[in-house]
């Protein structure tokens, strides 16, 4: 639906970049409520996203397991990363570089399953999520971003939810990749 359409919409009246990074902005904008008052929204605006749901030929799913900083803790999570500014619109290779940077691996099955809105209360970030079988090493891994630390592992779907119990896998598209795994294999 469109913002005309839209009985919810809210105008934007003025804007303010307060902080332009590497992997986000942050804007805040003077909108006009539906109702005619005003407000104030808070705006992280991102590249947007991909993440991968490697399936290996044994019927396991491919993590990482690495330390974020945010919530103090280790997890585990379906390989993904940012879009960068200057990658096309070729999502599928973003994937592939990911899958490649991370597991050292590539696929010649990949297809794209969905995409979702991490947060849109307060952020733009799209993230496209994907399917990747017949998993084959790459002959000529990229290294990981100098700041990426994480091993790889490979989980069975029980291991996984388990995983999530322990609050181990605990983020969106992580849930979201091992509840895919399980409908389908409810589906089979």
């Amino acid at each position: 639906m469109n913002k005309e359409d839209s009985r919810y919409y809210e105008e934007v009246v003025a804007s303010k970049r307060m902080f332009g990074g590497k992997i986000f902005d942050v804007d805040v904008e003077q909108v006009i409520l539906p109702n005619g008052v005003p407000a104030i929204r808070e705006l992280v605006r991102h590249h947007g996203a991909v993440g991968i749901m490697p399936f290996t030929s044994d019927g396991k799913m491919v993590f990482v397991r690495q330390w974020r900083e945010p919530m103090e803790q280790e997890t585990l999570e379906v390989p993904a990363g940012k879009i960068d500014q200057d990658e096309g619109s070729d999502l599928k290779e973003v994937a592939l570089r990911e899958m490649n940077e991370e597991l050292g691996l590539t696929t010649d099955q990949i297809e794209e399953v969905t995409s979702f809105y991490s947060s849109p209360g307060y952020s733009d970030e799209k993230l496209t999520m994907f399917r990747a079988d017949n998993l084959k090493e790459v002959e000529n891994k990229r290294p990981l971003d100098p700041d990426e630390f994480l091993n790889v592992e490979k989980l069975t779907l029980e291991e996984a939810k388990e995983q999530i119990k322990a609050g181990v896998i605990c983020d969106a598209k992580s849930i979201y990749a091992v509840t895919y795994w399980e409908l389908m294999n409810a589906k089979a």
